[in-house]
């Protein structure tokens, strides 16, 4: 039988997990935690499955081995029940079954039956969840750091898709603005100057005419504020350089 050739071969014994602390974790449960990473078992090929299945008949002390019939059916059953463990963990199951380390009995009588190995499967099974609730959340993932130009675009496609009414709802306007400066793209005379300062301070006396009192007092003198004044007029200048982008 196919399984005999297996057993009578040196058996591919999956790599040693490293020691090493992770959270709550006891140090002997380290290699369920290394196992969780390995092959499903709905994917490793049938020779990968079939050499691990001897590796556990020869732990188990399993001498009247399965004939070709019953492996098969043995094989779907684990594909089919289990498809979402790993091959790693049905070996440690299996070996932390022996060590009695599990709450369920090792008694096989000489049979491998889809019954003995839910047995098995289903008490490492509680035992996994347990660790994997003690897990430490994984590392967030890195912020992706945008180019200058990602964005600049950004502030530009926030500024022409929306309502193009206030030149003050401009996002990101000093980084943009400084941007765009150091680029050399946007570039102004002395006379520009002077009409953007001009256009911000017609701009905020209209709205400040239009505020009730507490709010236009709360505004007056955020707009004596030389540094808010210079915001506003960077603002006007990229709504300027936007529009005349999408012209």
């Amino acid at each position: 039988m196919e399984i005999q050739k297996i057993l009578t071969q040196p058996l591919q014994v999956a790599k040693e997990c490293k020691t090493y602390k992770i959270g709550l974790i006891a140090n002997e449960d380290l290699p369920i935690v290394e196992a969780f990473k390995g092959d499903k078992l709905n994917l490793v090929s049938p020779v990968t499955l079939r050499e691990n299945l001897a590796y556990i008949f020869t732990l188990i002390g399993l001498t009247r081995l399965p004939d070709k019939m019953e492996l098969e059916v043995i094989e779907d059953y684990i594909r089919t029940t289990y498809p979402y463990f790993t091959v790693q963990e049905m070996r440690i199951a299996f070996k932390m079954a022996v060590q009695g380390r599990l709450d369920c009995n090792t008694d096989h009588y000489e049979k491998f039956s889809p019954k003995y190995i839910s047995q098995i499967l289903n008490a490492y099974k509680v035992k996994a969840n347990e660790i994997r609730r003690n897990l430490p959340p994984p590392p967030e993932p890195p912020a992706k750091q945008l180019t200058d130009d990602e964005i600049v675009e950004f502030t530009k496609n926030d500024w022409l898709t929306g309502k193009r009414e206030d030149f003050n709802r401009v996002f990101n306007a000093d980084k943009v603005f400084g941007i765009l400066l150091k680029q050399g793209k946007l570039k102004f005379t002395k006379e520009q100057i002077l009409e953007t300062i001009k256009v911000v301070r017609e701009d905020n006396l209209y709205r400040l005419n239009r505020l009730n009192p507490i709010e236009a007092k709360e505004f007056s003198k955020r707009i004596k504020n030389e540094d808010f004044i210079e915001s506003q007029c960077k603002k006007l200048a990229l709504v300027k350089y936007f529009e005349n982008l999408s012209n």
